[in-house]
């Protein structure tokens, strides 16, 4: 299974909203920004997304979209149907499905993908939208906290490498007495 880049940015509108939770609608172009996605992409994902009933849209002023129900209720396995389809396309991967595969009997491979697909159906189905949005790192990075970040890793790695050099000095030392 494939992960596109059509579910990733499908996930994180959704965990954008689940982040805004019950403060009212988002607008599209402020996920958007926040997300540094395409608008325009945007659009039809969330039309994905609010004909499966995962979001509801608000117009006027004040409008946007938000969930339809808590993050907690909503599964990974949704999304990924919402926005992809079924979880593994392969006729005869699923538990009820060996009729519809077109050999006379199971192919070679037939538990495997069984095996693969009652995996992936119960992990994406554990999983829910709340956990990802309480696990997930947040958006990108203003570029002033990304410098913050970058000059205190360099300030570490200075003194690592200050202490490394001082614990190397009594070894020469020693070798030079």
């Amino acid at each position: 299974m494939k992960i596109s880049t059509r579910t990733e940015y499908g996930i994180r509108v959704l965990v954008t909203l689940a982040r805004h939770g019950a403060d009212g609608p988002l607008s599209l172009s402020g996920i958007a920004r926040a997300e540094k996605l395409p608008h325009a992409y945007l659009e039809q994902l969330v039309g994905d997304l609010r004909r499966a009933g995962l979001v509801t849209a608000t117009r006027g002023q004040a409008g946007g979209y938000q969930l339809s129900r808590t993050a907690e209720e909503i599964s990974l396995a949704e999304v990924v149907r919402a926005l992809e389809g079924p979880l593994l396309e392969m006729p005869c991967a699923g538990a009820d499905d060996a009729e519809a595969c077109d050999r006379p009997q199971p192919c070679s491979v037939h538990e495997v993908f069984q095996r693969v697909q009652k995996s992936l159906v119960g992990t994406l189905t554990a999983t829910t939208l709340g956990e990802v949005a309480a696990a997930a790192g947040g958006p990108p990075y203003p570029a002033k906290v990304r410098r913050q970040h970058r000059s205190a890793m360099s300030a570490a790695a200075q003194a690592t490498r200050a202490r490394s050099a001082t614990a190397i000095r009594p070894n020469n030392a020693d070798a030079s007495a």
